[in-house]
């Protein structure tokens, strides 16, 4: 997918990062300096899916400096994705930007307004890059046929399901369509009385909207273009109608968080889950279950949207920390750390020959799981890339809330949303211009 570089001023795009939320923001201002008889770098990450993402990065950075004394990473948690933006952008704004960042795919556009990201074209063309990565991940990154991060941790949500629960309920195969999905969420809802004991179905919100995306793509939409969200065409209402229809029959809740779902899953209150492939790895060994794995179920086809985020380097440092902050980049994004940080959690790995690696057919071969995310990014693309992405995912997200709580019908809320979401884009599209 080629994506056009916009040219949004600076002052804009602070201004519109103003609107998300500014807690903390100041504690996490960056201080680059350079490190005793080499170079200090810091690398600014969130964390998006279940599991102790914090411990193994901190490992990898920990061999990373290991192996290369002339160079020093100090890694930055900065809690979801949408933090470590606004953070970044906070310290862009003062001139005191990390040396690296781990932003959502959909950032891009945002993060080239503000003129903050190393264009690595000719690092890339003459390393390996061009070659080896997958082109589907490798596309998030481009701009105008430059290339401005390094895939690291792209995702896809999938559908992690009990397997005992399905044994118990004698059904012998995941869902593969939507009329199947209700099917088999029925089968697996339990309750005593008026007492619910298990929902059949959960899909983790909080990135409901995302999972969202993928339902519109399995009836053939892609919910926006460059310039404008499609939310209240015929196709998108059907996917938010079918979900309406989902929590009607009792088999699924009308609401959930990201984390909460996932740890629901765990405890066996809920049978099957929609949920970051980054979260398989915590899933499948942290369950007292064994952990079935499948694609999303088609609807007119299959389809999903890709999520996960790229390594960016900042274009305001020293020459010496740009080609540092290469190193770092081109290491954590080698084969054999691909192929760790995969199986370490779930995410997919962005490299032909990881996936390839001894290490990780051996893997493949004990958990086959591992592998589904990868076969279902061929009918993935990109989340969401449009001005002001932000708010348009807010106004999707409340409509999404609304219409399953029963407060409005689903071409209503739509409407809605598709109506603020263009005119915050058109907002963003006019300062750009200006």
């Amino acid at each position: 997918m080629k994506s056009t570089k916009s040219d949004i001023s600076r002052r804009s795009v602070l201004a519109a990062g103003a609107a998300l939320p500014f807690t903390g923001l100041l504690s996490g201002l960056i201080r680059p300096a350079n490190a005793a008889g080499g170079v200090k770098l810091q690398f600014m990450y969130p964390v998006g899916v279940s599991g102790d993402i914090n411990k193994i990065i901190s490992g990898m950075i920990t061999d990373f400096n290991a192996q290369n004394p002339g160079i020093e990473v100090e890694a930055i948690y900065a809690g979801s994705y949408d933090n470590t933006e606004q953070k970044v952008i906070t310290s862009i704004g003062v001139g005191e930007p990390p040396a690296l960042w781990l932003p959502i795919n959909s950032a891009l556009q945002t993060f080239l307004g503000l003129d903050a990201l190393e264009d690595i074209t000719a690092q890339a063309k003459a390393d390996d890059i061009y070659q080896d990565f997958l082109p589907g991940f490798l596309d998030t990154c481009i701009s105008d046929d430059r290339l401005y991060g390094l895939p690291y941790q792209p995702s896809t949500p999938v559908l992690y399901f009990n397997k005992q629960a399905f044994k118990d309920a004698g059904i012998t195969k995941a869902p593969d369509t939507w009329d199947e999905l209700l099917e088999t969420a029925q089968a697996l809802t339990l309750r005593d009385g008026d007492t619910l004991k298990r929902w059949g179905l959960t899909f983790g919100g909080g990135w409901h909207d995302w999972i969202f995306e993928c339902f519109c793509r399995q009836n053939e939409l892609v919910p926006w273009t460059k310039d404008k969200v499609l939310f209240d065409r015929p196709e998108s209402v059907d996917a938010l109608e079918f979900w309406v229809k989902l929590v009607q029959s009792g088999v699924m809740p009308a609401a959930s968080t990201w984390q909460g779902s996932a740890n629901d899953f765990l405890a066996g209150q809920t049978a099957m889950l929609y949920h970051s492939t980054g979260s398989l790895t915590n899933l499948r060994t942290s369950a007292p279950f064994d952990v079935g794995v499948a694609f999303m179920p088609k609807n007119k086809t299959y389809g999903a949207a890709q999520g996960g985020g790229p390594l960016m380097i900042a274009k305001n440092q020293s020459d010496k920390q740009k080609e540092a902050s290469w190193t770092f980049a081109r290491w954590m994004t080698n084969t054999e750390n691909q192929a760790k940080w995969s199986k370490a959690t779930g995410y997919l790995a962005v490299r032909k020959s990881s996936w390839e690696s001894e290490d990780m057919q051996s893997y493949l071969q004990d958990v086959p799981e591992a592998k589904i995310a990868l076969d279902q990014a061929a009918y993935a693309g990109a989340f969401l890339q449009v001005p002001g992405y932000h708010r348009v995912r807010e106004f999707l997200k409340g409509a999404i809330d609304r219409t399953l709580a029963g407060e409005i019908k689903a071409d209503a809320a739509l409407a809605d949303a598709t109506r603020n979401a263009n005119r915050e884009i058109e907002r963003v599209l006019r300062r750009m211009k200006g």
